[in-house]
């Protein structure tokens, strides 16, 4: 799959180049790429004194709804193609920190999904902030989810109500019942009194 995108950047006779990141644990790769895909890589030289941009995308991503979605999007694309990749000996999806990979994606919390259940992220601090406030700098798309969220309370208001009139319900029917029984009992009790008396 890699070596097909990289495909995509030389077309029609143009050149193009594609660039991978690669963590320690999964250098083997690149041997895996030259051998079996006759793909060779050149290894790229980090540059020098590059300022910390993380702080400026978390910034982003409190202020823009948007750059918050976007972030969730692009770290639950990466760890579930993580975990279907075929060369998964190289891309073990036990071995990956997930703590640092979401911090790497300027994310202020981590997204609810099956590869996450039952974890722990001690190394993870997330953002002290409900991110539902977060609202899109784009106007048409914050009153569109306006909208979506009081309808969802709505929804919410009236299945809290329905559920509340059937646990009612039940108990009232289940009261009767109960009383029902404490009469059939009573009937009976009594019914069995006539019976020694004429016997006497």
């Amino acid at each position: 799959a890699f070596v097909h995108r990289c495909g995509r950047t030389a077309r029609i006779g143009h050149g193009g180049s594609a660039l991978v990141f690669l963590l320690p644990m999964e250098e083997s790769y690149v041997s895996f790429l030259e051998i079996n895909q006759k793909c060779p890589l050149q290894e790229m030289k980090l540059q020098k004194n590059t300022g910390d941009l993380l702080p400026k995308l978390k910034s982003m991503a409190l202020s823009d709804r948007a750059m918050f979605e976007k972030g969730m999007k692009a770290f639950v694309s990466y760890v579930q193609a993580y975990a279907k990749h075929e060369c998964n000996l190289i891309f073990r999806i036990k071995d990956l920190d997930f703590a640092s990979l979401a911090r790497g994606f300027a994310l202020l919390r981590m997204p609810k999904m099956p590869e996450l259940r039952g974890r722990q992220f001690p190394d993870f601090v997330p953002a002290d902030v409900n991110t539902d406030t977060i609202p899109f700098k784009d106007k048409v798309r914050e009153k569109q989810r306006q909208k979506l969220l009081e309808q969802q309370r709505k929804e919410k208001r009236e299945n809290e109500g329905r559920k509340k009139f059937i646990k009612n319900k039940a108990w009232s029917k289940q009261k009767a019942k109960k009383e029902k029984k404490k009469q059939m009992n009573e009937k009976r009790k009594r019914e069995e009194g006539s019976d020694i008396e004429d016997e006497d």
